[in-house]
């Protein structure tokens, strides 16, 4: 038992924790970026939804439009805080945070697709290009960081027995 509790960090244990903090930090990065084209970005979004439903009324198109930069950038701030806080439960060996954060990584590579699809060259001008390169490296860190969680030589780590 004393031996399971001094088990070393597995290789892919680490891998994932700095897969997560990088994955984190990115993510930040490009939803401060966003942030500070939300004004085009609203306007933008207003002119598809009038687009799409010449019938709808200002209020419900100025709804939709909020609506869309919310989830651009709010979405993104939450799964950016969500990876660098549950990260650490990871690290210490929590198995709730490895079910949290498989939901993250999930969520979050749904969240680059939407994103990269949504973001139109109007919105974002000449940021375009680096926020979808941004979105892809944050995809694939979020990807290796959560295969890690469940490859085998992570089973042992979140079985060990937690000191208190």
């Amino acid at each position: 038992m004393a031996a399971l509790e001094e088990l070393p960090r597995p290789r892919v244990i680490t891998i994932s924790f700095w897969s997560w903090m990088l994955s984190g930090v990115l993510l930040a990065f490009v939803t401060a970026v966003t942030a500070t084209k939300a004004d085009t970005m609203n306007t933008e979004f207003a002119r598809l939804a009038r687009e799409n439903d010449a019938a709808a009324t200002q209020k419900t198109v100025d709804s939709v439009a909020a609506a869309s930069v919310l989830v651009v950038v709010g979405a993104g701030a939450l799964l950016a805080v969500l990876g660098l806080t549950l990260c650490w439960g990871v690290r210490a060996a929590r198995g709730w945070a490895r079910m949290m954060l498989a939901v993250v990584a999930i969520a979050g590579v749904g969240y680059a697709a939407l994103v990269s699809s949504a973001l139109t060259d109007p919105m974002l001008a000449n940021l375009r290009g680096p926020v979808s390169v941004a979105l892809l490296a944050y995809t694939a860190l979020v990807v290796t960081a959560g295969l890690c969680l469940f490859l085998p030589g992570a089973g042992a780590w979140f079985r060990r027995p937690k000191a208190n």
